[in-house]
């Protein structure tokens, strides 16, 4: 069976990252990973991507960075941030990163399946 979405998520926390792969695995997703804000953006100009799972803060370079870079190069890639963070985060600041939604720490399942749903079809 051919993956659904082809999904890049970049983390430098190896739990968080292993965490969100196995949901989007097992929601039929091809995934990839970056375990750096470089690494990611290597992945990101040499590949394709439906979407895309990046920290909000990773070393050195921020995920709003990374999702400004991504509204740049494909107006078609979905792009969520993940964080810990609780309080409330300004949607049309999202919005102008290019930031589709934010998924919460720690990972849920069926937060991850009913975004993917709602913003990939």
């Amino acid at each position: 069976m051919a993956a659904i979405f082809h999904v890049l998520v970049i983390d430098d926390d190896l739990e968080l990252r292993e965490s969100l792969r196995k949901s989007l695995v097992r929601l039929g997703c091809e995934v990839s990973i970056a375990d750096t804000a470089e690494n990611g953006l290597n992945k990101l100009q040499n590949e394709q991507y439906d979407a895309v799972f990046a920290a909000l803060c990773v070393r050195s370079v921020g995920g709003r960075y990374i999702a400004r870079w991504v509204k740049q190069q494909s107006s078609e890639t979905k792009f969520f941030i993940v964080t810990g963070w609780k309080g409330d985060l300004e949607p049309k600041l999202l919005q102008i990163d290019g930031i589709h939604d934010v998924i919460h720490k720690p990972i849920n399942f069926t937060e991850i399946r009913d975004k993917v749903l709602e913003h990939l079809g």
